[in-house]
């Protein structure tokens, strides 16, 4: 992938206010650090996955169930992911 389109998903991060050790990880990346994002992008998502499942309980109503439409739609892309692969 070109440096551009790095810079720009590193930016709607930035502007998504997305966490800080998941921009160092795109940050990292875009510079052309030799390291395996995948594992790294990986890691975080299957720990804000399940961050997010320890919260539900504490959350109103309305944000429960945005959550949980959040973690659906991850958990089905992360099985489309494991069948192509």
């Amino acid at each position: 992938m070109n440096r551009d389109v790095r810079s720009e998903l590193y930016l709607s991060l930035v502007l998504l206010g997305a966490d800080p050790l998941l921009r160092a990880s795109v940050d990292a990346w875009r510079d052309g650090e030799d390291r395996d994002i995948l594992a790294d992008l990986r890691n975080w998502n299957d720990a804000k996955a399940l961050e997010l499942k320890e919260w539900l309980a504490t959350m109103p109503e309305s944000e429960r169930q945005a959550v949980q439409e959040r973690l659906r739609l991850h958990e089905r892309a992360r099985a489309e992911a494991s069948c192509t692969t």
